[in-house]
């Protein structure tokens, strides 16, 4: 997984002081504050982007899944947001303004933002909040879209990994299959290239 971040951009260091961080499904009361296990605990977890709450999001995330690999991870385009909702839904993506909390940071952003000459989108329902009235419409939209598209999933199946344009593409956890096993994801953030 190293490799293959070295061959598409600059790996990140996590907040564990980590390249690679094993993520396994937790229940709500062993799940640390603030994070999507907290809210969700074993079940699915919502389409989002990863690090919404840095300036610049990582670009991509790697991903691979070793154990019970039965429960796919979701994986939606805004491309297709933009595609199903009309394209008038980046003006109000532009103009959206939204408050980023965390247990460390309080901050404004926006959902689109621009680096080295590249735009990106960000959205996360569990640290970003509406607020203006045009952020509100976007949420109300997004929210009520994901039914109506067609989520894609990454069916996890040997050695094998997962790149995903974080700028781009919006991803989640799929639901809790019958009897699971340990399931272990293992995550690797990339930036771009300096």
């Amino acid at each position: 997984m190293i490799e293959l971040a070295n061959i598409v951009g600059s790996p990140l260091v996590g907040p564990n002081g980590r390249l690679v961080k094993e993520i396994r499904v937790s229940p709500q009361a062993a799940a640390k504050t603030g994070t999507l296990s907290a809210s969700f605990g074993t079940k699915g977890f919502p389409l989002h982007t990863d690090t919404a709450f840095l300036p610049i999001p990582a670009r991509y995330i790697i991903l691979r899944a070793f154990g019970d690999t039965r429960r796919p991870t979701t994986v939606l385009s805004f491309r297709q947001i933009v595609q199903n909702c009309g394209k008038h839904i980046v003006g109000i993506a532009n103009r959206s303004v939204w408050y980023l909390r965390t247990p460390s940071l309080s901050a404004y952003c926006s959902m689109r933002f621009r680096e080295s000459g590249l735009s990106g989108w960000r959205y996360d329902r569990q640290c970003m909040f509406p607020a203006n009235e045009t952020a509100r419409e976007i949420a109300n939209l997004l929210d009520g879209s994901h039914g109506a598209l067609s989520v894609e999933q990454i069916a996890w199946s040997g050695d094998c990994a997962a790149v995903i344009s974080n700028w781009e593409v919006l991803h989640g956890r799929g639901s809790e299959p019958d009897l699971e096993g340990e399931r272990v994801l293992e995550r690797i953030y990339v930036g771009c290239r300096p």
